[in-house]
C-alpha cells in the first residue's frame, strides 16, 4: 500500500513540473484574460448598442424623409363632397426645440462613456479574476514544495528505522510515530494537488488553452513593477480616486443624466419644424391626377398631458439624485478600500521579514535537534516536534508571500493598474 501512495505522488509531482514546463507569465495571462473574457464581450455589445443610441440622438438635427399615402372622402363645401386619393413625400428639418436635440446627444454620449468604463472595468475584473486563480495554483505549489521536503525527510527516517528496527536499535512505537507522520504528508500532498488543479483549471478556462505557471519570483517582479511609484498611503489614494473606471463610469451617468433631466424639463416648450410636401393627387371634381407642393412651417406644443411630463421631469430628478448618492458611497467606499489595502501592504512585508526570520531560527533549531538525536541525546518525539514547527514556520511563510501578493493584486485592481 506504501509503494503504491508512493508511486501516485510521484506521478502527481512529475505532472506538476511537467506542467511548468510550458510558462505563462501572468502579465500575459492577464491580458489574454481581458481580450477573451465573455463579459468583455458583452460590455463591448453594450457600448455598441450605446453608440447606435447615440446615432438614433443625433438625427433629430438631420432632416426627415418619408412617404405617405391617403384616401379618404368629406366635404369640399355646403352641398358637395368628394374622394381624396394622395401620393407623395414629406420632407421635415427640426430648426428650433429650444435644446431638447443637444440635450439628448449629450445624454446619449455620455451613456456611451459610461458604457465604455464598463468595459474597462469589466476587462480588470477579468484579469484580477485570472490573476486570483494563478496565484492560488502558485501558492499550493509553493506549499506543495514545503510538504515534499517533509515527505522526503520522513521517508528516509522511516527507512533508517526500521533497518534499526530489524537490529534492535529501534522500537516499533518509533517507527508508528515516523510511518503516521509520512502519511500525513501524503494526505496533505493529495489535497494541495487538488487545490492546484482546481486553480489551474480556472486559469485554463480564462485562458481557452492548457497553462502553464511561471516561478514565483517572476511573478512577485510582475506584481511590483507595477506598484513602484506608490510609495506612500496618499500616493495610493490618489490613485484609487483618479483612475478607477467604475467612478468615471458613475460620472458620466450622471451627467447622462443630468442632460436628461433638462431635456425633460424643457418637453412642454415647442417644436418648430419646417415641412415640404410634394404629392401626386386625385381631383374627384376633374377626374384627374395633379401634382401639390406644399412648404410650411410645424409647431408643436403639448398642452394637457395628464401630468405625464411633470412625472417625467420629477423622475428625472429623483434618478440624478440617486446615482450622486451612489457616486458619493462608491468614493467613500474607495477611499476605505485603498487605504486598508495599502496599510496591509505595509504590515505584509514588514510580516515578510519576521517570518523569514522565524524559518530560520526553526532550522536551526531543527539541526541542533536532528544532530543530537543522531548522537542518542535526543529523543524521537522532540525531533518530530522540531521538524513541524520547521514546517509550519515555512507555510507561514508561504502564506505571508502569496497573501502579499494578493493585496498587490488588489490594489491593481483598485488603481486601474492591470494589464
Amino acid at each position: 500500500m506504501r509503494r503504491i501512495v508512493t508511486v501516485s505522488l510521484t506521478a502527481l509531482l512529475l505532472g506538476s513540473a511537467a506542467s511548468a514546463q510550458v510558462c505563462d507569465p501572468l502579465v500575459e495571462s492577464m491580458q489574454i484574460a481581458a481580450q477573451t473574457a465573455p463579459e468583455v464581450s458583452v460590455a463591448e455589445a453594450r457600448v455598441q448598442r450605446a453608440e447606435a443610441d447615440l446615432v438614433e440622438a443625433r438625427s433629430l438635427r438631420r432632416p426627415q424623409l418619408s412617404t405617405f399615402g391617403r384616401s379618404g372622402v368629406g366635404d369640399t363645401g355646403l352641398t358637395s363632397n368628394q374622394f381624396d386619393n394622395q401620393l407623395g413625400l414629406r420632407l421635415s428639418q427640426r430648426v428650433f426645440d429650444f435644446g431638447d436635440a443637444r440635450f439628448a446627444i449629450d445624454s446619449a454620449e455620455y451613456q456611451r462613456q459610461r458604457l465604455v468604463f464598463d468595459q474597462a472595468s469589466a476587462e480588470a475584473q477579468a484579469a484580477y479574476a485570472l490573476g486570483s486563480a494563478y496565484l492560488a495554483a502558485q501558492e499550493a505549489r509553493g506549499r506543495m514544495t514545503v510538504i515534499a521536503e517533509r515527505r522526503e525527510y520522513y521517508a528516509r527516517q522511516l527507512a533508517a528505522v526500521e533497518a534499526l528496527l530489524a537490529r534492535g536499535g529501534a522500537t516499533r512505537a518509533e517507527r508508528a510515530q515516523i510511518a503516521a507522520q509520512l502519511a500525513e504528508a501524503d494526505a496533505v500532498m493529495l489535497e494541495l494537488r487538488s487545490q492546484e488543479q482546481r486553480a489551474g483549471a480556472r486559469v485554463e478556462a480564462y485562458l481557452g488553452r492548457p497553462a502553464g505557471l511561471c516561478g514565483d519570483e517572476q511573478t512577485a517582479a510582475a506584481l511590483a513593477d507595477r506598484l513602484d511609484d506608490l510609495q506612500t498611503a496618499d500616493q495610493a489614494l490618489d490613485a484609487v480616486m483618479q483612475g478607477n473606471p467604475r467612478m468615471d463610469a458613475t460620472r458620466s451617468n450622471i451627467r447622462s443624466l443630468e442632460a436628461q433631466r433638462e431635456r425633460e424639463r424643457r418637453s412642454r416648450l415647442p417644436v418648430v419644424d419646417v415641412v415640404g410636401i410634394s404629392s401626386y393627387t386625385y381631383d374627384d371634381a376633374r377626374e384627374d391626377w395633379d401634382y401639390r407642393d406644399r412648404i410650411g412651417v410645424d409647431v408643436s406644443v403639448p398642452i394637457l398631458t395628464g401630468n405625464a411630463l411633470g412625472a417625467r421631469a420629477d423622475r428625472a430628478e429623483a434618478v440624478l439624485e440617486e446615482e450622486e448618492y451612489t457616486l458619493r458611497q462608491l468614493q467613500r467606499d474607495l477611499r476605505e478600500q485603498g487605504s486598508v489595502v495599502f496599510r496591509r501592504l505595509l504590515s505584509l512585508r514588514a510580516q515578510q521579514v519576521q517570518r523569514e526570520a522565524v524559518a530560520s531560527s526553526q532550522r536551526e533549531y531543527f539541526e541542533a535537534i536532528s544532530g543530537e538525536f543522531e548522537f542518542g541525546l535526543g529523543t524521537l518525539p522532540d525531533l518530530v516536534e522540531a521538524r513541524l514547527d520547521y514546517e509550519r514556520a515555512m507555510l507561514d511563510l508561504v502564506a505571508v508571500e502569496f497573501e502579499l501578493k494578493r493585496q498587490q493584486l488588489d490594489l491593481m485592481l483598485l488603481t486601474s493598474r492591470l494589464p
